[in-house]
Formats: C-alpha cells, sequence, structure tokens
C-alpha cells in the first residue's frame, strides 16, 4: 500500500464488506479459529452490523473484532482503515489531521490514534535487539545546561538501542524514556543495566557509550544520537512537543515506523491491530506518569498514557 494514494485506498476499501474480508484474513489468516478451544470450524452470524462465528465444538460466539485493538468500536472499520493507512505513512499523523480527513469528532480521532500506537507498542515489545548492539543513554528536546547543573523542563531523559546484524538494512531501535527525577542532576547518566537485561538479547554483543563519553560517543554512540534528535524534531513537528506522562507511546510509535522503513507498513500494521487486545478510554485517561526506570531498583517499562 505504501505508493497507493490516499483516494485510491478509498476505493479499494470503499464498503464494511471490503474491511470485513481484510480484517478477517488479517485476524485468521489460516481460516477460523476458535479463541476458547482452538476448533477451524464455524457458523456465520450475520444478523449484528459485524458478523459472529458460532463455533461448531464449543458454541463459543466470538466476534470480528473481539480480542482485537478494534473490540466495541462504534466507528465503521471502513474509517478504521483509512486511519490505519494514515497512520502507516512515513510522517504519521496527529488526532486533529486525523478528524478533520475522515470525519469524526476530535475525542474519535484522539481514540484512534491512541489504539493504534497502544497496537504499535505491544508489537515492539516482542522483539528484543540482537547481533551487535549499541546502548546509550540521550537527552530529548536538549536545552543550555543550567548553571546548577538542573534539568530544564521540557527535557527528557532517554536510554536508546540499536541492533546491527549485517544485514545491511537499518539497525533496528528501542527508545525509552527515563524518569529525569531519579536522576542527581543533569549531569548524571542512568544505569543502563535494568534495559539491557530486559531489552537485548542474552546472545548479543553490547557496547555501551556514555552521553558525556566525547570520545566513545565519537565511534559508537554518534548515529544513535542522530536517531534520538531525528525523534524529537518528529515529536515536536507533528505533535507540537509530548510531555512526560504521554512519551513513551511516541516513542514506541516512531520506533514502530522506523524499524519497518520500506516494508509494507499498512499490512503489518493492520495484521498487529487484528491480532492485539484493545485499550480503553479510561485506561488511556489515568493520571499516572510514564513507567520508567526508578532507582535503586530495576525499571518495569510499561504501557505509558499517551495524549
Amino acid at each position: 500500500m505504501g505508493n497507493v494514494s490516499f483516494e485510491t485506498f478509498c476505493d479499494q476499501f470503499a464498503t464494511e464488506t471490503d474491511c470485513i474480508s481484510a480484517l478477517f484474513a488479517a485476524k485468521w489468516p489460516d481460516g477460523f479459529r476458535c479463541p476458547r478451544c482452538g476448533h477451524s470450524q464455524a457458523y456465520l452470524i450475520q444478523t449484528r452490523r459485524l458478523p459472529l462465528y458460532e463455533c461448531r465444538s464449543c458454541k463459543a460466539q466470538p466476534s470480528l473484532t473481539s480480542g482485537t485493538v478494534l473490540e466495541r468500536t462504534r466507528t465503521s472499520l471502513r474509517l478504521w482503515f483509512q486511519a490505519i493507512y494514515l497512520h502507516a505513512r512515513p510522517n504519521g499523523i496527529n488526532a486533529l489531521q486525523l478528524s478533520r480527513i475522515i470525519g469524526v469528532s476530535y475525542k474519535t480521532a484522539w481514540l484512534i490514534c491512541h489504539k493504534l500506537r497502544h497496537a504499535m507498542s505491544q508489537a515492539e515489545a516482542e522483539v528484543l535487539l540482537s547481533g551487535l548492539v549499541r546502548v546509550t543513554d540521550a537527552v530529548l528536546n536538549p536545552r543550555i545546561p543550567l548553571a546548577s547543573g538542573e534539568w530544564h523542563k521540557k527535557e527528557q531523559a532517554l536510554l536508546a538501542g540499536a541492533s546491527e546484524e549485517g544485514s545491511g538494512e537499518s539497525p533496528r531501535v528501542i527508545l525509552k524514556w527515563y524518569d529525569k527525577n531519579t536522576l542527581p542532576d543533569r549531569r548524571s547518566s542512568p544505569d543502563v543495566s535494568p534495559f539491557i537485561a530486559q531489552f537485548v538479547d542474552p546472545a548479543a554483543t553490547t557496547v555501551v557509550a556514555r552521553r558525556y563519553d566525547k570520545r566513545a560517543n565519537r565511534t559508537l554512540g554518534h548515529p544513535l544520537r542522530e536517531i534520538c534528535r531525528a525523534a524529537g524534531w518528529w515529536l515536536a513537528w507533528k505533535f507540537g512537543g509530548i510531555g512526560a506522562k504521554h512519551l513513551q507511546v511516541y516513542l514506541d510509535h516512531y520506533c514502530y515506523m522506523h524499524n519497518r522503513e520500506g516494508k509494507g507498513i499498512f499490512q503489518m500494521l493492520l495484521q498487529d491491530c487484528a491480532t492485539r487486545p484493545t485499550i480503553t478510554y479510561p485506561e488511556l485517561t489515568v493520571t499516572a506518569t510514564c513507567r520508567s526506570y526508578r532507582l535503586p531498583r530495576p525499571a518495569v517499562y510499561g504501557r505509558a498514557v499517551a495524549s
């Protein structure tokens, strides 16, 4: 779908029937499979807006959207497909733009955007960095350091990792927000060992370059620092900047697109949406801070609440 215009895409998925067929293929690529008992045969029930499939073995009635990011949606599949297409473009889209293009309220567009990012986050969490892995810490939205060494309120601390497997492709990247308030001051670098334990394959060769180690950064950390800088520009340009509470899912969005550059992102994102559970509006709007490393104990990266 990468070379297909938005207008052509809309023509290809002009009806709910078109979208139902594509979503079914993405959810069950090998044919129907009952989520309860694993049986492969079902009766089709078409008395609702979206079809139900009654398992011939255990009589369970999973819907087409149950267990997917689209579960219990009131928005048509046609508009969901348009949103997936627009998110699969290289620069992505924000909620205000989406609401205008597909003709839904801002709240609906906001919820769709974050459900799609939730699918991206889950997909990113499933793959470890392998091969030769470079790890560094970085500052997002860097400002001129204060005389006291304190953080500027718009700066955010990051841990970044990239793997190179000698295939000639762009390195796979993981960017994680780190709570800067757990560090003594702006000049301090966080402990990278929990990051390595959670996101790097144990068989990988890992090289660490600290932010203030200029000699190491000239040979090891510079590409990663450029990626962090590019992520910061993307967040500022597309979304007007993101606060700490909401940052992680946007970083996951950036990594998802970076790690699939040049590939069929629409089909990948559709499949990720069709095979991963949703997140609800109350879960997205809870007043909780983004999870990160909490010194001195190891970090637990979790789903960040997005805005």
